[in-house]
């Protein structure tokens, strides 16, 4: 199954639901978040300008937000003083309501798509800046970071998986820190320890629970497994596993701050098979427990 196919499968039982972060905020500041799975076939149903959104059940509060949608299947087009644009998979938008923008469905056209509204008076302002640097249409492959940011936020609105509005408010700078970090590549071509550490990320988050080990790794590289160990080892000066281990971590340690998963959902949504091989590791490269880093954190 490829990284599109795993996305959509990831989102589909969500399919015709909204879902909305509902607990009263303890945020320092006001934050109204929303998401959705939809698919769209009737170009008269679907269609939405964004100087004419008088009342939008995605912030039911009315207040300036923002809605980032990424297509899972099928395609729809996104116009604003840039011109117009085609959504296809690998694609999304920042529409910033109110803004002069239009988004729609064509004729002939299916629109299978996931997003998600904000509004948050630090964020909005950080995404306008997005938007006017780098425009409002964003790659979106769905084996990449941005893609995989955006579906846990989806996820974890309809799940109730987030520990509190602390944790989505960070999920939420994440998604924008890696459009930041990817449009940081598109200027500034990284060295190229840095592109073989960020196409091996790539891979590793677009299918985080599985794991293939180098072998499959080196297989999606188009490389032969021991061609791939010593050409990584030479480049970076570590080993593929002691890196993809490290990633790994990495997640897990987000999911301990973020949720209030068991450390054997951790451990499996990680790719580390288990409580016990996630508590193992967890103590050879930080000092100590993920219980003791969860209480902590």
């Amino acid at each position: 199954m490829d990284p599109a196919q795993r996305l959509l499968r990831r989102l589909q039982p969500h399919l015709g639901d909204t879902a909305y972060s509902r607990r009263p905020s303890v945020l320092p500041v006001p934050m109204s978040v929303s998401a959705g799975v939809e698919t769209q076939d009737d170009p008269r149903r679907y269609a939405w300008d964004g100087l004419a959104r008088s009342w939008d059940t995605r912030v039911p509060s009315g207040q300036p937000h923002a809605i980032l949608q990424v297509t899972l299947a099928g395609e729809g087009r996104y116009a604003d003083g840039r011109g117009e644009r085609r959504i296809a998979p690998g694609s999304g938008f920042i529409a910033l309501v109110p803004s002069a923008h239009r988004y729609w469905l064509p004729p002939g056209a299916t629109w299978t798509f996931a997003w998600f509204a904000v509004a948050h008076p630090q964020l909005i302002p950080r995404l306008q800046s997005v938007v006017e640097r780098q425009g409002a249409v964003f790659a979106c492959d769905a084996a990449g970071a941005v893609a995989q940011r955006h579906a846990e936020i989806v996820e974890g609105l309809f799940r109730d998986a987030f520990l509190d509005d602390f944790a989505l408010e960070a999920a939420l700078w994440d998604v924008l820190h890696e459009l930041d970090r990817q449009a940081d590549r598109l200027l500034r071509p990284p060295e190229p320890k840095q592109d073989l550490l960020e196409r091996v990320r790539a891979i590793v988050l677009a299918d985080l629970a599985h794991d293939d080990g180098t072998a499959g790794i080196a297989r999606q590289l188009g490389w032969h497994r021991v061609h791939f160990a010593n050409r990584f080892r030479s480049i970076t000066g570590f080993t593929p596993a002691a890196y993809i281990v490290s990633l790994r971590l990495e997640e897990a340690r987000r999911r301990l701050r973020a949720s209030s998963e068991s450390l054997e959902a951790v451990a499996k949504a990680t790719g580390l098979g288990s409580a016990s091989r996630l508590c193992r590791l967890f103590r050879k490269h930080y000092g100590g427990t993920p219980g003791r880093f969860r209480e902590t954190a």
